[in-house]
């Protein structure tokens, strides 16, 4: 039985933003090997790292706070689990943070909920994007045929963004969304700007947060008499 459990936050630099989801899970694997943890393997005949992630991280995307829980065969304190594991990561894999949580816990994939994100945006004039924002966030639908692996899915884009702002950047604009991040329904930002701004250019997009839905008694007492609200 898995002895402990460590949730690690770490970012994904510019100049690793083309590098594979695994790519990025070997050097993690090989990060903490070096460091010398008690990394936990899946049984049978090809054992694998017991890493798990809060969701791939897209091609060309930059990551401020990625989620990875590391499970060690052997406890170990926290902040020697921190500083040796920091001691092998680069600035563009830099360890954020860590601490431990229950080793029956959901995993990190199965908890997302939502995601934060970034986007520089030229093409679009301030005065413009923010007039669109405000008329989408308006609007209680907007319905969107979502292209990906060959497939086109209708997803509802209104009810899958609960933040959506705009601030002039440079020679252009800077958005700021939060989306949908839930198993069944995934709201990428791509899909955002084609529909809101279809002649604008994402010059680079940046995840900047994962936001996991962990239990909470008190938020489900508000859910339970029809309060709460993401």
């Amino acid at each position: 039985m898995s002895a402990q459990r460590i949730r690690v936050w770490f970012r994904k630099g510019e100049r690793l933003r083309y590098i594979s989801h695994l790519d990025v899970l070997r050097f993690w694997e090989r990060a903490i090997r070096r460091a010398g943890l008690p990394l936990a393997y899946s049984q049978g005949y090809t054992p694998h790292p017991r890493l798990a992630f809060a969701s791939p991280l897209p091609l060309g995307f930059v990551g401020e706070s990625e989620i990875m829980d590391v499970t060690l065969e052997e406890r170990m304190d926290i902040e020697a689990f921190r500083e040796r594991l920091a001691a092998e990561t680069p600035e563009d894999l830099r360890l954020i943070a860590a601490s431990e949580v229950a080793t029956g816990a959901p995993a990190p994939q199965a908890s997302l909920a939502w995601a934060d994100y970034t986007v520089e945006m030229t093409g679009v004039a301030p005065g413009e994007a923010e007039r669109v924002a405000r008329e989408f966030l308006a609007r209680s639908e907007m319905m969107w045929n979502s292209d990906r692996r060959e497939r086109s899915r209708a997803v509802d884009l209104r009810a899958g963004v609960s933040r959506l702002s705009i601030e002039p950047s440079g020679e252009g604009v800077r958005l700021r969304l939060r989306a949908r991040a839930h198993q069944e329904v995934t709201i990428r930002p791509e899909d955002v700007l084609a529909a809101l701004f279809p002649g604008g250019q994402a010059m680079a997009i940046a995840r900047t947060a994962v936001i996991l839905d962990e239990p909470s008694p008190a938020r489900e007492a508000w859910r339970r008499r029809g309060r709460f609200e993401v």
